[in-house]
């Protein structure tokens, strides 16, 4: 099995066509694959009391992190998440806290080596105060409602539009956290509902929002929402130790609806940030942070993990925090926090240039449901 793209060599601008292949025992399958890239964010001006906040951070996630992986707390992973692959097929690319991210040879997903068991996991996102706290801050919540969700919005209206010649009517989010995409979708007079185990993220949707967030599990309670046009993952798919499992039950759910789409925000290995923080394995508090992200995809991860699951590519979306990771990391080092905090138009413009590049450490896919050959 492998993957490839075609892209035009004089492509240019934030919106391109692309065509991406998958070959398997000399077979070839085509998508074309809408793509668009960037997305405009000054991220400095969504933060407040930035380095002192840095700071601490980076002592508690280096602290919180190795303890979680210590060898008492972690269990090893026999097989690649995507493909099954034995996990002894797989090449060690760095170490971040204890945690041995290692890339799987057959579809080049990467993922840690040895996780958190299920009750260590499930205790870190449903008791920790300090990663809750991350994206429940009331202060900042129309802020980042407006500077987040809305554009996600935007883009899978836009997409999914495309793809059925309609507009969606019913949306499920997964992982809701604290229902600002949610929100956003009521506020377009979506039908829109939301999953979210963490009580504080279900209090915090309920306080500042009044909407009511479903705390069961997806797995579990998914035909309750058949018949729904699009799922989305904003950031899921990359905690639970089996993707597959979760695409699968929205696979059921989309396909029952004359027009169905799945979207899920994952972190990309191919990038910028991930270059850095190989280089900076002691003060990483996001995108490699072994307690966010188990896993991270490359292109072709992500294809085959749609694909095996009886989705097509249909759009991808390229965007992330490149710029601010690495002068983040570069500040830290240097004690020059200045070229950090006060760049952040900067940061902005040239992170565009990294996402028209595909250097971007986040990648958004949407895909339909495809009957597989």
């Amino acid at each position: 099995m492998d993957w490839m793209r075609m892209t035009p060599m004089s492509k240019k601008g934030e919106r391109n066509q692309e065509q991406w292949i998958r070959t398997e025992n000399g077979t070839a399958e085509q998508f074309e694959v809408d793509t668009y890239l960037g997305k405009k964010t000054d991220l400095l001006a969504l933060k407040k009391n930035i380095v002192e906040k840095l700071k601490k951070n980076q002592a508690y996630y280096k602290e919180s992190r190795t303890e979680i992986y210590k060898p008492e707390n972690t269990e090893p992973v026999l097989a690649c998440p995507v493909c099954n692959e034995s996990s002894k097929n797989s090449e060690l690319k760095v170490n971040i806290y204890g945690a041995k991210y290692a890339m799987c040879n057959s579809c080049t997903h990467v993922y840690v080596l040895e996780r958190p068991s299920k009750g260590a996991i499930e205790g870190f996102y449903l008791n920790d105060i300090t990663y809750a706290a991350t994206y429940t801050d009331k202060t900042a919540a129309e802020s980042r409602l407006n500077a987040i969700a809305v554009p996600w919005l935007k883009w899978t209206m836009e997409v999914f539009e495309k793809a059925h010649g309609r507009k969606p009517r019913k949306i499920l989010d997964v992982g809701s956290g604290a229902g600002h995409f949610v929100e956003a979708c009521r506020r377009e007079g979506l039908d829109a509902h939301g999953i979210e185990l963490s009580q504080s993220s279900r209090d915090f949707s309920k306080e500042i929002w009044e909407i009511d967030l479903d705390g069961r599990d997806f797995l579990k309670v998914g035909s309750d929402y058949d018949g729904y046009d699009i799922v989305t993952f904003w950031g899921l798919l990359e905690h639970t130790p089996n993707p597959s499992a979760i695409l699968e039950k929205a696979y059921e759910i989309v396909s029952k609806s004359d027009a169905g789409m799945v979207i899920s925000k994952l972190p990309r290995w191919h990038s910028l940030s991930s270059a850095i923080q190989q280089l900076s394995t002691d003060t990483i508090i996001r995108h490699l942070d072994p307690m966010g992200h188990i896993m991270a995809f490359t292109d072709a991860s992500a294809s085959e993990l749609y694909y095996k699951n009886k989705f097509k590519p249909a759009a991808a979306w390229y965007y992330g925090m490149d710029v601010y990771e690495t002068l983040m990391q570069i500040a830290t080092k240097t004690e020059a926090y200045d070229a950090f905090t006060k760049t952040g138009p900067v940061q902005m413009e040239l992170q565009q240039f990294v996402d028209e590049n595909i250097f971007s450490d986040g990648i958004t896919l949407a895909g339909v449901p495809y009957k597989l050959k």
